[in-house]
This record gives structure tokens, sequence and C-alpha cells, in this order.
């Protein structure tokens, strides 16, 4: 299962390269732990926008709002906000990955 989700992440990773040339491993990181912490505090739930919640859990929230659904996949293709969302999710273990 570990290695499903690591090898996940690093396909994210290359297809986050590729399609947004402002990508960044050092951004990617901080996302990583901010949507970590934000998972210890339970502030991951299938909630609308909060002001005072960082853009990355708010696009943490929506992508796991909008799981399996056509605009999760319109999410992640047009905002690198989301994408760097989703890596983390899949990180934490907040989304699950099948082979």
């Amino acid at each position: 299962m570990t290695q499903t989700k690591n090898k996940h992440v690093t396909e994210l990773i290359k297809f986050a390269k590729e399609r947004f040339e402002n990508f960044s491993d050092a951004e990617t990181q901080e996302v990583f732990l901010t949507i970590k912490e934000a998972k210890a505090r339970g502030l991951l739930r299938k909630q609308p926008p909060d002001r005072c919640l960082n853009q990355y859990v708010n696009a943490a929230n929506y992508l796991l709002r909008t799981y399996s659904t056509h605009e999760f996949a319109e999410a992640l293709t047009k905002n690198i906000d989301y994408l760097y969302a989703y890596i983390a999710l899949v990180a934490t273990n907040s989304i699950t990955v099948t082979a």
C-alpha cells in the first residue's frame, strides 16, 4: 500500500512539473507540512471555504468534498493549489489511492 502511495505521489509530482512550469518542490514540502498539521488539528473536513484557514487547507477541503466527481478532476488540472493539496492529501493518507 505504501509503495502504491509513493509511486502515485511521484507520478503526481512529475505531472505537476509538466503541467505547471512554476511547480516547486519546496512548495510541495511546505504544503505537505501544512496539510499534515491541519489533519492533526482536525481541520480537514468536507466543509466550504473558511477565510480563517490557509489557502491549501481550503483547497484540500474542497478536494475532500468533491472527491469522485468531475469537479475534483477539473480542479487538479486547472489550479496548482489544488494539485499541491492533493499531493499532500495522498502523502498523509487523507485520500486513498488504489493500484
